[in-house]
């Protein structure tokens, strides 16, 4: 072969590529790769990731929960201490010698 009919570098990688784009873009080729390959890797990937997420969620709504139960207990302690003593007041009033 003399240096002038020799293919450029890459020449061959490009004409695959372009095969395998061609390949790829035919709507037959992607129907039959998402139903084979791509459904059945994400439904095992979440199939495996389900209890993690179950367990997440169920932390989460008891951190919630917890945190919604001490701003309760806080407030409802606020509340009480706002509150005039009076019947503390009056019962050490009647305990007072006359």
């Amino acid at each position: 072969m003399t240096p002038n009919t020799r293919a450029r570098p890459g020449t061959m990688v490009n004409n695959v590529l372009d095969r395998a784009l061609q390949f790829l873009h035919d709507p037959v080729n992607q129907d039959r790769i998402q139903s084979q390959f791509i459904n059945p890797l994400l439904k095992h990937i979440l199939d495996r990731m389900f209890p993690y997420i179950i367990l997440t969620c169920i932390i989460f709504s008891l951190i919630l929960l917890m945190s919604l139960t001490t701003v309760g207990l806080m407030l409802f302690q606020l509340h009480a201490l706002s509150k005039p003593v009076t019947a503390l007041t009056e019962a050490v009033i009647n305990q007072l010698p006359e």
